[in-house]
């Protein structure tokens, strides 16, 4: 029993001393909470060891008890320090997040302006590129200067991904219509082949043979006809081409 009362009053003494300890101090920051943790692990071994084996077992108990207490003062640390990395990372994901948020929005912006520009530059070009190649009378072939323009030409529509040629052969009304028909396609024919020739791959060109289908020019109108006998091209998307003249030779 005496045994018991000893152990006891030392641990009430060192428990009051680790209480009273701070009314001494500045006020308690986290390099003050680890003696506070020591010293109630301290008190605590030091009672079990008191009331379990005396004095001796007072000093081992005390002895476990510190180590006790720095072991709590670790992990409170340890705790404390990955919650704090658990808030800064959580931070930084929601920075990044809104950053990332802010690039896609802008990214998609200029998508937009880049594909309203593509087409305005594509709707020009194709304006620009709409041009008419004419014949003498009753002839198809062509002359040298307009084998160069023509191939220039295909240079400048080959890179135009899904663009195509179309190609339409006219003649003026005199001559039957089967002749006409027939002129009208050779003469398409003739400048496809330049444009293959400039480079322009073949299934990107297509023809059709109007004949004197739209001849307006009166007979003795000899400037009249003479913008009648001509192919007409205009660059337009494939599947509009395909919709409205056939592929190849007639």
């Amino acid at each position: 029993m005496k045994k018991q009362i000893i152990a006891l009053a030392v641990c009430s003494l060192l428990a009051t001393s680790s209480f009273a300890g701070p009314r001494h101090r500045a006020p308690r920051d986290e390099s003050n909470r680890a003696p506070k943790e020591e010293s109630i692990g301290l008190g605590s071994g030091a009672a079990i060891g008191g009331l379990a084996g005396g004095p001796i077992g007072l000093i081992i108990g005390a002895a476990f008890g510190g180590w006790l207490g720095d072991r709590m003062h670790t992990e409170k640390s340890g705790r404390r320090a990955a919650e704090s990395r658990a808030a800064d990372l959580n931070a930084q994901a929601t920075t990044l997040a809104t950053s990332l948020a802010a690039t896609q929005g802008m990214v998609t912006a200029k998508d937009a302006a880049l594909t309203t520009e593509r087409i305005a530059h594509r709707q020009d070009l194709a304006e620009a590129l709409s041009v008419e190649v004419f014949f003498r009378t009753e002839e198809s072939g062509l002359g040298s200067a307009t084998e160069e323009r023509l191939a220039r030409l295909a240079a400048l529509v080959e890179p135009m991904e899904g663009a195509v040629i179309r190609l339409e052969g006219h003649t003026d009304a005199r001559g039957t219509e089967s002749f006409n028909t027939t002129l009208s396609s050779a003469r398409a024919d003739a400048v496809r082949a330049a444009l293959i020739k400039g480079g322009l791959p073949a299934e990107r060109v297509i023809i059709t043979a109007s004949g004197e289908a739209d001849s307006v020019a009166a007979e003795k109108d000899v400037d009249g006809m003479a913008l009648e006998r001509r192919v007409q091209m205009n660059v337009v998307d494939g599947d509009d081409a395909n919709r409205v003249a056939l592929q190849g030779t007639p």
